[in-house]
């Protein structure tokens, strides 16, 4: 199962609403959303979940944005408490020093079972463990997602361990993704079963830094994972493609950057075997190419993160 891993921003949101709602994915893909803010969209993408009953992960307790500090005095927080009732709702915890309080509570509140809740654990806090055994002595979390780390795999071996990486390599400026164009990007989607593993995690093609506001950027850089043979592995592992514009000098005219880019899409789609990338989103990217069409910096980054969701999708039930 892969669970990717989402910051809760509005294009994060949509994407993962859309694959739903079009039977894009299955029960496969399981989000973790680490909300940001209460709004519609996060509303929205609740109830498509929970009406095509399938598993989301949304944490209780983020470590970005104002969401736990705004949540109460929100005009939609009925709403969103009477969503987290439902059993396709993981609510999911960050472990931390107050967790035996915290945990309870939650459990309290939402009138659920310790063991429906999902558990975070940060790899700088390994001495928390010792805290987590006493809570969970007797009952496993429904995921435990832990850090790629040997220790947390040791002590918390056979607990329905999700492992968390970041393998997107963020570079500082969009210019510097035409350095490197091709790069290995993941193959925890080979091993992670004879790992002892009950599913993978990674922050998808957004990477784990986390910022909250945007600038208009000098170039437009698109990022699309795509399959590729591996000997070493015997199998299929993901890579990663960067498309970059070319006039980068000054912020002017995004339209002509994002056409450039989708220019050397279409080129690369030309020469590798369509069903490595065939999905919704390279359909609706291409589109846009054919038309001329600009649809802006978000959608460009909302397609890239579907296109991989789904990608991942495609590969888990053997389609690839």
């Amino acid at each position: 199962m892969y669970f990717p891993y989402l910051r809760g921003r509005q294009f994060d949101l949509i994407a993962i609403r859309e694959l739903v709602e079009k039977d894009l994915i299955d029960e496969l893909i399981v989000p973790i959303i680490e909300p940001i803010k209460l709004s519609s969209t996060l509303i929205s993408t609740l109830k498509a979940f929970i009406e095509k009953q399938r598993e989301v992960l949304l944490i209780q307790n983020p470590c970005v944005g104002n969401f736990a500090k705004e949540l109460e005095a929100h005009e939609l927080f009925e709403c969103y408490v009477e969503l987290l009732k439902s059993p396709y709702i993981i609510i999911t915890h960050f472990f931390n020093e107050n967790s035996t309080v915290e945990i309870h509570e939650i459990a309290t509140n939402i009138d659920k079972n310790i063991e429906d809740i999902a558990i975070i654990h940060n790899e700088e806090k390994v001495g928390l463990l010792k805290q987590y055994k006493e809570i969970y002595y007797n009952v496993n979390p429904k995921y435990n997602i832990i850090p790629y780390e040997q220790s947390f795999k040791r002590r918390l071996r056979g607990q329905n361990l999700i492992c968390l990486k970041n393998v997107f390599k963020k570079q500082k400026r969009n210019t510097d993704y035409s350095l490197k164009v091709d790069e290995f990007f993941s193959e925890e989607h080979l091993h992670y079963e004879s790992e002892g593993l009950l599913g993978f995690s990674d922050y998808s093609v957004v990477g784990n830094d986390y910022s909250e506001g945007g600038f208009a950027p000098y170039a437009i850089a698109l990022h699309i994972v795509y399959f590729s043979y591996d000997d070493d592995n015997d199998n299929d592992v993901l890579w990663i493609r960067h498309f970059v514009s070319d006039s980068n000098d000054d912020i002017r005219d995004p339209a002509l950057k994002c056409s450039e880019a989708l220019a050397k899409l279409e080129e690369w789609t030309s020469t590798i075997e369509r069903e490595k990338i065939d999905t919704y989103a390279i359909e609706q990217l291409l589109e846009h190419f054919y038309r001329g069409s600009y649809p802006g910096l978000p959608t460009l980054k909302k397609l890239a993160l579907m296109h991989h969701i789904q990608l991942m999708n495609v590969f888990l039930r053997g389609e690839i």
